[in-house]
């Protein structure tokens, strides 16, 4: 089970994040999805200057910020938070002067979980 608001807080913050690295005139950012059978891998892909090696390790930790003057270093933090809470993954894939790939993985479910809800047999 997905909750739909959670998930898209987690892509509204990556595409934001795309958006702010990108270049002003020529800022493309790429949306992919993959069904890997398994799990949904979804990339965000920017154009911007990549991401300086100091920050990797942490980017995903509260209050680690680069590049925004204004940035509170929470939105990387609750976009691992909820994919985690999805039983799901999050990285940066690749990062170089040519641009940064988020991946997130989220798996499917086999079968759905049901809250709350007990059977007996009949």
């Amino acid at each position: 089970m997905f909750d739909s608001k959670k998930l898209e807080r987690v892509f509204f913050n990556l595409i934001l994040n795309a958006c702010e690295a990108s270049p002003w005139l020529d800022g493309t950012i790429t949306i992919t999805a993959k069904d890997t059978g398994k799990d949904l891998e979804i990339r965000v892909t920017d154009g911007g200057p990549g991401i300086p090696e100091s920050v990797r390790d942490t980017l995903f930790d509260p209050f680690v910020s680069y590049g925004k003057p204004n940035g509170t270093g929470l939105g990387l933090a609750i976009v691992s938070k909820i994919v985690q809470d999805h039983s799901g993954s999050v990285c940066i894939e690749q990062t170089s002067e040519r641009g940064t790939t988020v991946l997130v993985r989220l798996p499917f479910s086999q079968q759905p979980v049901t809250a709350g809800v007990k059977s007996t047999p009949m």
